[in-house]
């Protein structure tokens, strides 16, 4: 479903890309307006603040509108799917950003670890990656994300924006910012503690624009945030599709 075939990366100081369209407009449009209601999301004030409904936050919620939803159930499918995840990886790799997957067939793996055992030295353990998604909303009205690298277990994460044409008004903010420390001392996060928007610099903002799909890699210092927007209609929601593949 997803396309990677427009997508662009910036590599300074970490790999981030952007693909548009991601996917094919049909599809775009029918998820855009069965994305679901924020009734059903669990609101988290922490970091900045956000609605979310996820495997995590609200998960009988989640699992009963994926499953009652024709166009979600379909994309979720997909994301579980084997052929998301290898075609994932191997996008990045044709990028140069080689992240060690797929793995070893299961016979290398086998014959590693039975090497291992008879040398003495401690059996190797593979990770496994699995993919999930989360349904997000924020306010116009000072919804934010504050400055952090992600969680240690995220590999790659995508972020679709969920909107339609000309309904995000860009003076409202909404794009997703790299950013930077101010204190060289904080630039290394592995365990993604989070900052103020006052200790980083942007160093460049990618546009809250429909139908794209924003691509980073987690490492140590892939610093980003939201700048806290400044509509005037809290009804008004930055709704986005999170995409994470995790390892094990």
């Amino acid at each position: 479903m997803l396309r990677y075939d427009t997508i662009a990366f910036d590599y300074d100081p970490f790999p981030i890309g952007v693909a548009r369209p991601a996917l094919e407009p049909n599809t775009y449009r029918r998820l855009v307006e069965t994305f679901p209601p924020v009734s059903l999301f669990e609101y988290k004030a922490a970091k900045g603040g956000k609605y979310s409904l996820s495997q995590v936050n609200h998960r009988s919620r989640y699992r009963a509108f994926v499953a009652g939803s024709p166009p979600w159930r379909e994309f979720h499918a997909y994301i579980k799917s084997r052929a998301f995840i290898d075609g994932a990886m191997a996008m990045l790799k044709s990028h140069g950003i080689d992240l060690g997957f797929p793995l070893p067939s299961l016979a290398v793996r086998m014959y590693l670890k039975a090497r291992a055992f008879r040398r003495g030295n401690p059996v190797l353990q593979f990770p496994t990656l699995k993919a999930r998604f989360e349904f997000s909303a924020m306010p116009i009205t000072g919804g934010n994300i504050l400055p952090h690298t992600d969680d240690p277990k995220k590999i790659v994460t995508m972020v679709i924006p969920m909107l339609r044409e000309n309904e995000w008004d860009h003076a409202w903010g909404g794009g997703t910012a790299m950013v930077w420390p101010v204190d060289p001392a904080k630039i290394f996060n592995p365990m993604n503690h989070y900052l103020d928007f006052a200790d980083v610099t942007v160093r460049k903002t990618f546009p809250f624009e429909p139908n794209q799909c924003l691509v980073f890699i987690k490492t140590p210092n892939s610093w980003h945030a939201v700048w806290p927007m400044t509509g005037n209609d809290s009804k008004i929601l930055r709704k986005t599709l999170t995409i994470n593949i995790e390892s094990s």
